[in-house]
C-alpha cells in the first residue's frame, strides 16, 4: 500500500499555478487532473514534462535534480549513492 500524500493545487491563471505534494512543490507540471466519484476515493493526477528515453546498452542515466526531487515527493527511493538536492524528506 502506498503512503497517504497531501497534495494543494494553487492557480493564478489560465495555464498558471503550482502543485505541492506532501509540502514539496512540483516542477515542469504539464496538466492536472482530479477525479471525483460518488463513493470513491478522489483521484489527482500530475502529469510532468518527462520525456521517455530507451537505452540499448550500457550508459550512465543522469535525472535533473529537479525531476529527482518530483519524483521523492511522489515516493521514489534513489538508489543508493544518489544525492537528491532539493527533496523533501517525509
Amino acid at each position: 500500500m502506498s503512503k497517504a500524500r497531501s497534495a494543494q493545487i494553487h492557480l493564478t491563471g489560465p495555464g498558471k499555478g503550482t502543485v505541492t505534494v506532501s509540502g514539496a512543490e512540483l516542477h515542469g507540471v504539464r496538466a492536472v487532473t482530479v477525479e471525483a466519484g460518488a463513493g470513491e476515493v478522489t483521484r489527482l493526477t500530475v502529469e510532468l514534462a518527462i520525456y521517455e528515453v530507451e537505452i540499448d546498452g550500457e550508459m550512465v542515466v543522469t535525472i535533473p535534480p529537479k525531476t529527482a526531487a518530483n519524483l521523492v515527493a511522489l515516493g521514489w527511493t534513489p538508489p543508493p549513492g544518489q544525492e537528491v538536492p532539493g527533496a523533501a524528506t517525509h
